[in-house]
């Protein structure tokens, strides 16, 4: 009986360790793998930004925002000083803009138009606020004060068959 045991106890410890050097080797095979994954996945993600260097300055050329997307990524073309532009370029753009002139008409001319007397003044005041009777009565307006229910606990609240996860 004894040596059955030593046998059992011996073909048990071999049969562990067989498992922990099989495990030994699963975790230096998937770290393996993971070191290799991570350095594809690094060199993949290089290649990206190496081709993507360009990458903002074609997008903004070929989106909606044209022009003034470009004048904001190229930074080596700065805008000139606002003493170098051409005079007559703004005073095109203020010539576009010009209203026509404005003309006298014969009502503004009228003196009588003008005069104070002819514009007739009331002046409407409202009546003094008095306190009525109905004011003060206290019976019209009541506060009531209302309190709430206690909350009370209900046996589907403490329920494990509701509750269970």
């Amino acid at each position: 009986m004894n040596s059955e045991r030593n046998y059992l106890q011996k073909t048990i410890s071999k049969q562990e360790n067989k498992n922990k050097s099989e495990m030994k080797t699963k975790n230096n095979v998937q770290k393996a793998v993971l070191r290799f994954a991570a350095v594809v996945v690094s060199f993949i993600l290089l290649s990206y930004t190496v081709s993507a260097q360009d990458f903002w300055k074609r997008f903004l050329e070929n989106s909606s925002f044209g022009h003034i997307a470009m004048a904001m990524v190229e930074t080596e073309n700065t805008l000139p000083d606002a003493c170098s532009y051409d005079s007559d370029v703004l005073m095109m753009n203020f010539e576009a803009e010009a209203e026509s002139s404005l003309e006298l008409e014969s009502w503004m001319l009228n003196e009588f138009n003008f005069i104070r007397s002819a514009f007739n003044f009331e002046e409407i005041s409202d009546d003094a606020l008095n306190v009525e009777p109905w004011m003060l009565n206290q019976d019209l307006f009541q506060t009531s004060t209302e309190t709430e229910l206690s909350l009370e606990l209900e046996d589907w609240m403490v329920s494990d068959a509701v509750w269970s996860i």
